[in-house]
C-alpha cells in the first residue's frame, strides 16, 4: 500500500524540522493528522495553530481514538526517536504500518518532477533560495525545507504540485530513496560516522544518489567532485563560477559566469562567502527550469534569509550572529566569513556541540576550528537521538583547544558571561537548542550596553 493511500497520519517526532513539513503537507491533502513529540518547538506550535493535535506525553491512552485503527492509519517516525518510546511501541505491538519519514517523502516526490539538493553542508540555504526563486516565478511547486524562512515563517512552501523541491539528507542514507529529475551535490565531507564506516562509504552513497537520477535527469555538482554533469565552483574549469565577488553594506554582490553569459550585479542580502556559492547552485538550477534570469536576479535580491543561517541578530551595540553550524568545516567557514567581514573586532563564540558521536569523531577538528576565535565558551553536548558515550563531553573538546581564553559554561551562565565580556562580536553556534537562547543573548547584550 502506497504511503499516500491512508486516511489518517500519526507522526512520532512531529515537531522536528523534517517531520513538521510533512505533517503540514498531509494536512494540505485533507488527511487527518496528529502526532507526538517530547517537547514543544516553533514547528509544533505552528502545527497546533493549523489545527493539528500534538501530545507531549508517552501515554498511549491519550492518543485520539480515531488514530487507533490500523487499517486506515499510517505511522510515520523519525530516526531521532528512541526505540524504547512508548508511543512507537504501542503502534508496533498493535500491528500498524510504520514507516520512516524518508519513505513518506519518497512516495510524495518520486511520482512528480523532483529537484533534490544534497551535500554535507549548505542544503537548507540552497533549497530555501531556490524555493524563493520559484515562488517569484509562474511555476507551481512544493518545497520541503530543513529550516524556517524569514518572512514566510515556515519550513514548507506550497504553491502547487508540478515540481517538488527536497533536501536530500544523507543521514541514515535516506536520500537513496529519492529519484530526482534534477539533483545537486554541493559538497561531500566526513560526518554521521554512527551511520557510515568512513569517508569512502559516504562518497559511495553520494554516487548511488547521483545514479538515482531519472532518465534524462540533470546533475549539478561541486567542481571538486568527479561526476558527469554540470559543475559549479571556484575552479577555472567549472561550468558555472562566481566572479567579481564583494561584500558591501551587509550584502554579497557578485557576477555568475555560466553558459557563455555573465549575469552581473547579483545582490544577496546575506553575508558569508559560502552563501554566494549556495546562491549560484540555486541560480543555475533555476536557469535549467527556463526561469528568466531577470526574475532569478530579482528574487535573489529579495531573499529574506533563514533563521539560524548566518543570521545577523544585532548590529548595535555589538554585532551578534547566530548560526546552525555543528560540524568543524561549518565552524571554519563561519570563522573565515567573520574574519573577512570584521577583521579588527574581537570575536567570542558560544558553541553547543551536537551529538556525542560527532564530538568523539571530530574532537581534534572541533578544537582546531574553535581555537581561532578570540574567546571560546563551550556548552554541554546536545544529545538529540543519542545516549551518552563514556569519556565524551564538551570538556573533551575543551582540553584540546590551544587557546587559553576558553570556558566551560551552562546555558544559565550565558548572561553573566556576556556582561563580563568585552568582545565586539558574539557568535552562537550549534544544531541543538542553543537557538532558543537567541532572544536571551540579544537582550543581555542590549542590557549590558545600557548599564
Amino acid at each position: 500500500m502506497n504511503c499516500l493511500e491512508y486516511t489518517n497520519y500519526y507522526f512520532i517526532g512531529i515537531g522536528g524540522i523534517g517531520m513538521s513539513s510533512l505533517a503540514e503537507y498531509m494536512l494540505h491533502l485533507n488527511k487527518k493528522v496528529e502526532g507526538y513529540d517530547r517537547e514543544k518547538s516553533f514547528q509544533s506550535n505552528r502545527l497546533n495553530k493549523l489545527g493539528i493535535r500534538i501530545i507531549f506525553s508517552e501515554n498511549e491512552q491519550i492518543i485520539n481514538s480515531n488514530f487507533k485503527n490500523s487499517k486506515n492509519t499510517l505511522i510515520v517516525f523519525t530516526p531521532a526517536i528512541d526505540k524504547k518510546n512508548k508511543i512507537l511501541n504501542y503502534f508496533k505491538s498493535n500491528n500498524f504500518k510504520i514507516v520512516k519519514r524518508a519513505d513518506l517523502l519518497a512516495d510524495i516526490v518520486n511520482s512528480s518532477f523532483c529537484i533534490a539538493i544534497a551535500g554535507t553542508h549548505g542544503k537548507t540555504t540552497t533549497t530555501s533560495i531556490l524555493s524563493h526563486i520559484l515562488y517569484n516565478s509562474e511555476l507551481k511547486f512544493t518545497s520541503f525545507i530543513g529550516g524556517v524562512l524569514n518572512k514566510y515563517e515556515s519550513n514548507i512552501m506550497i504553491k502547487g504540485s508540478k515540481i517538488f523541491i527536497v533536501e536530500a539528507d544523507e543521514y541514515d542514507k535516506t536520500f537513496l530513496k529519492i529519484k530526482p529529475n534534477i539533483a545537486s551535490i554541493l559538497n561531500i565531507d566526513g560526518d554521521h560516522y554512527d551511520i557510515y564506516n568512513d569517508i569512502d562509504d559516504i562518497s559511495n552513497s553520494f554516487k548511488k544518489f547521483a545514479n538515482n537520477l531519472k532518465k534524462n535527469g540533470i546533475l549539478f555538482h561541486n567542481s571538486t567532485l568527479n561526476y558527469n554533469g554540470i559543475s559549479f565552483g571556484e575552479d577555472s574549469f567549472a561550468d558555472a563560477k562566481i566572479i567579481n565577488k564583494k561584500n558591501y553594506n551587509d550584502k554579497l554582490i557578485f557576477d555568475i559566469q555560466y553558459q557563455n553569459n555573465v549575469y552581473k550585479n547579483i545582490v544577496l542580502n546575506m553575508l558569508g562567502d559560502h552563501n554566494a556559492f549556495n546562491a549560484m547552485a540555486a541560480f543555475i538550477i533555476a536557469i535549467s527550469l527556463d526561469i528568466e534570469s531577470e526574475i532569478i536576479i530579482k528574487a535573489l535580491k529579495t531573499f529574506p534569509g533563514i533563521k539560524r543561517r548566518f543570521s545577523v541578530e544585532l548590529k548595535n551595540p555589538k554585532i551578534f550572529i547566530d548560526d546552525y553550524a555543528h560540524h568543524p568545516s561549518e565552524i571554519e567557514s563561519i570563522y573565515n566569513s567573520v574574519k573577512s567581514l570584521y577583521p579588527n573586532k574581537k570575536k567570542l563564540v558560544i558553541f553547543q556541540p551536537h551529538l556525542f558521536s560527532r564530538t568523539r569523531d571530530f574532537l581534534r577538528e572541533f578544537a582546531e576550528a574553535l581555537e581561532k576565535f578570540d574567546k571560546i565558551a563551550l556548552l554541554d553536548i546536545y544529545p538529540a537521538r543519542e545516549k551518552p558515550i563514556n569519556g565524551v563531553s564538551s570538556k573533551s573538546i575543551f582540553d584540546k583547544i590551544n587557546n587559553k581564553n576558553k570556558v566551560l559554561i551552562e546555558k544559565s551562565e550565558i548572561p553573566e558571561l556576556l556582561f563580563e565580556d568585552e568582545h565586539e562580536l558574539v557568535i552562537s553556534m550549534g544544531a541543538g537548542d542553543i537557538g532558543d537562547l537567541v532572544e536571551t543573548i540579544k537582550k543581555t547584550i542590549i542590557d549590558q550596553n545600557e548599564n
